[in-house]
């Protein structure tokens, strides 16, 4: 047994164990469980069909190897600590789980619910009961089962530092639990899972054959890196991973946490913390966009791109019209100003859209827009520039919109729709007028029957607008800088508004 020391990585030999007589086999241990108030370890082995054994570490380390001396040892297929003095055997063939004490005596004998296969420590008086589908969190003290979680067939058990969450590793699954054995995700994978281990944040390391990978409690993994020669976590300190190979040699693997800590401090909301990872790494990339984007957090992931095309769809998403705009008219094409027309209509923001009418020149749609802003004036301009552009049909438009009957009653006649000037003409009291059209058109007068008077008419004229508000965006509610703007800066395409703006809220998603 060699004692390693994560401080200086020194390694000294400690204890000699039980070997095998010459010319015989003797498996060797594939469990170890130490009790560091005692400085006791439990070995379990195969041997003779299921077998432990006690050793007493010396108390002063001389850097020799220490005659074991009289070991103590028993049958049964699991051994684990159960407290300072005392510790839980399992008797697989007479499904008893033993209780002894440091001399190897057994205290109690207790008989458990189920048909187990293994058994694992567990907070307090607790022990785990691992069955063929299953595992059972059992107290020993009162015999009682206090929770149950479905499970393949159960490998290893890895504990986080303060016992409140715990790694169940199957042959291709791993199962994060709660104290409780309240199921908090499930990781698949299809290459046999090695070891795991936690670190001091709260996520799972654990390796494959040839990954060493994380998961975190709400069920995102990721590769952290790729290793040649398969090994065994131990413990892990910053970016340093010690792991034994298959030699049992011990090695420091160096990792960089970035990536999972930074979603782990996403999902607790830990924005300070997420702040601090984005400015003093290069976590940066395609992955970590999607990442954000896909769970949510847009706003975020608008700081990491400085591609217009992505930039312009995070901005449309998280409501951030300013670098909607700002990437629009860098991207400059018409089905991008379009779709930032209909979302800053639909947030509103009547000037933003005015000017992505005129950039894509739809003036039908500036037309109705200035009409239903009651934009008198800028109506007039439209109908002047429809007639510089020879366009009867918005010219026809723009004069319903104003209710200009002259210039309605014009386009139409040179339209050569003389009926249509004419009955407008008429209708509306335009007695010189409508005689010209008749004229030109050569009818007789009385050849013309049905023509409604002026005076009994109901003349169509629009609707005068009750406050007239042209260049009012809607009413917006105005909140506080984020946590995320203005803190960065990724060049010229750096995200989030320039000093001296707020962003804004649609008051009726405020509400």
């Amino acid at each position: 047994i060699r004692l390693h020391n994560f401080a200086d990585a020194s390694d000294q030999p400690t204890i000699a164990i039980r070997t095998a007589p010459a010319g015989q086999y003797l498996p060797p241990p594939r469990a170890m469980s130490f009790n560091p108030s005692e400085k006791a370890i439990l070995l379990t082995s195969d041997a003779e069909g299921g077998s432990y054994e006690l050793y007493q570490l010396p108390r002063q380390l001389s850097g020799h190897v220490a005659d074991a001396g009289q070991t103590r040892r028993g049958a049964g297929a699991c051994a684990i600590w159960t407290g300072r003095n005392r510790f839980a055997v399992l008797d697989k063939s007479a499904q008893q789980i033993l209780i002894k004490d440091l001399s190897n005596q057994t205290t109690k004998t207790i008989q458990p619910p189920v048909a187990v296969e293994s058994i694992f420590a567990a907070p307090g008086s607790q022990l785990l009961l691992a069955t063929a589908s299953s595992v059972v969190l059992f107290d020993v003290q009162t015999r009682q089962t206090v929770a149950e979680i479905s499970a393949s067939p159960v490998k290893y058990v890895a504990w986080s530092s303060d016992m409140s969450t715990v790694a169940l590793l199957c042959k291709h699954t791993i199962t994060l639990a709660n104290k409780q054995l309240e199921q908090l995700c499930q990781v698949h994978e299809t290459i046999r899972i090695k070891s795991a281990v936690w670190d001091d944040a709260g996520v799972l390391l654990y390796t494959t054959l040839n990954h060493i990978k994380f998961a975190l409690p709400q069920g995102d993994t990721g590769i952290i890196r790729t290793i040649d020669n398969p090994v065994y976590l131990v413990r892990v300190s910053g970016g340093d991973l010690h792991c034994l190979d298959r030699e049992g040699t011990v090695q420091i693997l160096k990792i960089d946490p970035t990536e999972y800590r930074f979603k782990l401090a996403l999902q607790r909301r830990n924005y300070e913390d997420v702040v601090s990872i984005i400015r003093n790494s290069n976590l940066v990339g395609q992955s970590i966009i999607a990442y954000l984007q896909k769970n949510g957090y847009p706003e975020i992931a608008l700081h990491f791109v400085r591609d217009d095309t992505a930039r312009f769809e995070l901005a449309l998403e998280c409501g951030n019209m300013d670098i909607a705009l700002e990437t629009a008219k860098a991207i400059d094409k018409p089905a991008y100003w379009d779709k930032f027309s209909q979302e800053a209509l639909r947030r509103g923001h009547v000037q933003m859209v005015e000017l992505a009418y005129q950039r894509v020149k739809a003036y039908d749609k500036l037309s109705f827009l200035y009409s239903i802003t009651g934009n008198s004036d800028k109506l007039a301009k439209m109908q002047k520039i429809a007639v510089k552009r020879d366009d009867a049909q918005s010219r026809l438009q723009n004069s319903l919109y104003l209710g200009d009957v002259e210039d309605r009653v014009r386009v139409l006649r040179e339209s050569g729709q003389l009926s249509l000037a004419y009955l407008t003409a008429k209708t509306h009291g335009l007695e010189e007028e409508a005689e010209s059209i008749r004229a030109m058109a050569e009818v007789d007068e009385s050849d013309i029957v049905g023509v409604p008077s002026a005076g009994s008419a109901t003349l169509l004229y629009p609707a005068t607008p009750i406050k007239a508000a042209p260049e009012l965006d809607w009413p917006q509610l105005h909140v506080s800088k984020g946590i995320f703007d203005g803190r960065f800066n990724f060049g010229d395409k750096g995200a989030g508004p320039r000093p001296g703006k707020s962003r804004v809220a649609d008051i009726a998603t405020a509400m």
